[in-house]
Formats: structure tokens, C-alpha cells, sequence
């Protein structure tokens, strides 16, 4: 019933899909006129609002800056534990993975091994069901395919291939890796989204060292015009993050972190 809801619910959350929505709402109103007008100035200012670097800055940096970027300065642990969302699988029209934006994530936990961090990479990411990849070879397959060409031993790559979102990646590794033993991790995922994952983890049950990954700050700073001019971007980075607090106070709410 989350899966559903959250797939249903998360648009209405995202400031195009609402500024549309007024901007509809707008339309069909047109003979009134002062309503119309309102909805459209409500629908523009969304926008503008939302295509602000400045207040995709502060909405990133709200969630990225909870978690600073360690580099390979951190302990050592029992495994690493990545989560999926970071290639492209293999389709009718392209027959290998590629990479997405957040592969800084299966990179940074190759990064990590490499350096002696820990003995296992373990590979946390199933197949949505609601979506064009169920019933298809799960993601954390092709994760650690991917790992593998990278020349990390198979048997320390292991894979959790069930989960289809972040409380279940958190509670079927810890169903996999705790009866052996293994509590401390370094936690790899995508910078906004270590927040959420992290506190997940750590109800599991989970020691963490959280490493985020996939930052979408801190890359350079951007000119006085850049940062005037409204961007498509900054309308991503916005819905993103926007996303990541709905997710954590549901979380919340629901005693999950």
C-alpha cells in the first residue's frame, strides 16, 4: 500500500506538476476572470519560486550538509553496503547497463573497497513492481555485474535483490548480514538522500558510517547572473529534495528512522 501510494502521491509534491495544475485550473476558469488571473499568477510564481538557485541552494544544502563529504577518511568496516538507483539497465533498444547520475554511488563504494575499507561490497536494490522493470533481472544484479568489470572479486560483492525502497533496503540487509555477524557498514547513497537511508539503517539495526555520494553541491561556486537566472535545474534539484523531506517525515511518522 506505500509502494502505491507513494508512486500516486509523490507528483502532487512536484512544483511543475502543480504549477500546471493551477495553470489548468487557470484555464478552465477563464470567464472568471479574477480567478483565472490569480491561478495564473499562483502557477508563475511557483516557477520562479522553484527555478530560483537560491532556493534550490537552501533546499539542497538543507539535506547534503547533514552528511559532509568524508572522502576515504573514514574506519574501517564490516561491508559496504550501496544502494541501487544508479544505472541504467539493459533494454530492448540498449543490451548494457549505462550510468546515471547517482552512479557516484556504485563509484565511491568501488573507491572504498579499494582502499581496504572493508572486505564486501553488498548491493542493496530491487525491481519495483509498479514499473517497466518488473519480473526483469533485479538492479542489484546489474550493480554488481557492473562492480565486477571493475576487477572486485566476485565473492566480495553479494547482492539483496527484494527491496524497492529505502526501509526495505535497510531491513533485508539487515536480514542478510546481521545472523552473520556484520553490524558495521559504511552506507553509500546519494548525498540528499543519506539522511533518510542512514536513519533507516540505523533503526535496522546497523552501525553506520555514512559516505554520501552523488553531490549535487559544493562543485563550484556559480556567477551573480547564474544564480538570477531561473533554471530547469534548479527545478530538478528542488523536486529532489522536496521528495527527500516528504520521505522523512513520513518516515518519521511511521517510526522507520
Amino acid at each position: 500500500m506505500y509502494n502505491l501510494a507513494s508512486k500516486l502521491l509523490a507528483p502532487l509534491f512536484d512544483p511543475l506538476t502543480l504549477a500546471i495544475l493551477l495553470a489548468a485550473c487557470a484555464l478552465l476558469l477563464w470567464k472568471r476572470r479574477r480567478t483565472a488571473v490569480r491561478l495564473s499568477i499562483a502557477s508563475l510564481a511557483l516557477l520562479l519560486v522553484f527555478t530560483s538557485s537560491f532556493v534550490a541552494g537552501a533546499l539542497v544544502h538543507s539535506l547534503e550538509d547533514q552528511y559532509r563529504d568524508p572522502g576515504m577518511d573514514v574506519p574501517a568496516a564490516q561491508a559496504i553496503v550501496v544502494l541501487g538507483g544508479t544505472i541504467h539497465m539493459p533494454s530492448a533498444q540498449h543490451h548494457l547497463t549505462g550510468l546515471t547520475e547517482s552512479s557516484d554511488r556504485l563509484l565511491v563504494a568501488f573507491r572504498l573497497y579499494r582502499a581496504g575499507k572493508a572486505p564486501l561490497v553488498f548491493c542493496s536494490g530491487g525491481n519495483n513492481p509498479i514499473g517497466n522493470q518488473a519480473g526483469k533481472t533485479p538492479e542489484s544484479t546489474w550493480m554488481a555485474g557492473l562492480l565486477a568489470e571493475w576487477d572486485i572479486p566476485p565473492a566480495a560483492i553479494q547482492i539483496e535483490s527484494g527491496s524497492i525502497n529505502t526501509r526495505e533496503n535497510a531491513t533485508r540487509s539487515y536480514q542478510a548480514l546481521a545472523p552473520r555477524g556484520i553490524r558495521r557498514i559504511l552506507l553509500v547513497t546519494s548525498a540528499m538522500h543519506m539522511p533518510r537511508a542512514a536513519g533507516a539503517f540505523r533503526k535496522a539495526g546497523f552501525e553506520v558510517t555514512a559516505v554520501p555520494a552523488d553531490f549535487r553541491s559544493g562543485w563550484g561556486e556559480s556567477t551573480t547572473l547564474e544564480k538570477l537566472q531561473p533554471s530547469a535545474n534548479n527545478l530538478v534539484n528542488c523536486d529532489a529534495a522536496l521528495h527527500e523531506w516528504l520521505g522523512i517525515v513520513i518516515y518519521r511518522l511511521r517510526g522507520w528512522m
